[in-house]
């Protein structure tokens, strides 16, 4: 696995299970997974770490008996 492999949200959303939709409310909260924005603007690019991503889930497992 490359560790610097970055994903695109529609890619991020498709390996996490979620929409695109809640990607940007956890951006615009400022919760969730760690991202690059490129630019300032609204349209700006938006990249996810492959690697931030799998952490996530590492670090937010429950863990059953």
């Amino acid at each position: 696995m490359n560790s610097h492999e970055y994903l695109s949200p529609k890619e991020a959303s498709k390996l996490l299970g979620v929409s695109t939709h809640l990607l940007q409310k956890w951006r615009s909260l400022k919760v969730g997974i760690p991202y690059t924005k490129l630019g300032q603007s609204k349209s700006s690019v938006i990249r996810y770490l492959k690697s931030d991503i799998l952490e996530y889930l590492d670090n937010n497992k429950i863990k059953t008996l």
